[in-house]
C-alpha cells in the first residue's frame, strides 16, 4: 500500500511539473500587457464560481508545488490573478514586485515579442 502511494504521488508530482513547464509560459504570454492593473470587466454569477473554481485549483496546485517539482510561486500567481478576491490585487502586485518572478515573467513574454507586463506600484 505505501509503495503503490509513493509511486502515485511520484507520477503525479512528475505529471504537474511538466504540465506546468508547458502550461504557465503560455498562460504569462496571453496576459494583457495591463492585465493586472485595468478594472475587472462585470461578469455572471456562473462565471464567476467557474473563474473561482480554476483560480482556486491553480492556486492549490502552486502551494503543493512549493515542496513537489514544478513551478509553484508562478502557478499561485496565476491562479490569485483568477480568482475574484478582494485579496487578489494586494497579493499579485506583492508577488510581481519580487525581482526574479518579474524577471522571469517580463522574459517570457520579451521572447515571444509580447509587450512587457504592466506592475501595480501600490499596494
Amino acid at each position: 500500500m505505501v509503495r503503490t502511494l509513493e509511486l502515485v504521488i511520484g507520477i503525479v508530482s512528475v505529471a504537474m511539473f511538466v504540465g506546468t513547464l508547458a502550461a504557465l509560459p503560455w498562460f504569462v504570454r496571453r496576459l494583457p500587457a495591463d492585465h493586472f492593473v485595468r478594472p475587472p470587466p462585470k461578469r455572471g454569477l456562473a462565471r464567476r464560481i467557474a473563474q473561482n473554481l480554476v483560480g482556486s485549483t491553480f492556486i492549490a496546485a502552486g502551494i503543493a508545488m512549493l515542496v513537489l517539482p514544478g513551478q509553484g510561486i508562478v502557478t499561485i500567481l496565476i491562479g490569485l490573478s483568477i480568482v475574484d478576491l478582494p485579496i487578489r490585487r494586494r497579493a499579485v502586485r506583492w508577488l510581481l514586485r519580487q525581482p526574479a518572478i518579474e524577471q522571469a515573467v517580463q522574459r517570457l513574454r520579451e521572447r515571444d515579442g509580447k509587450p512587457p507586463l504592466v506592475i501595480p506600484e501600490h499596494a
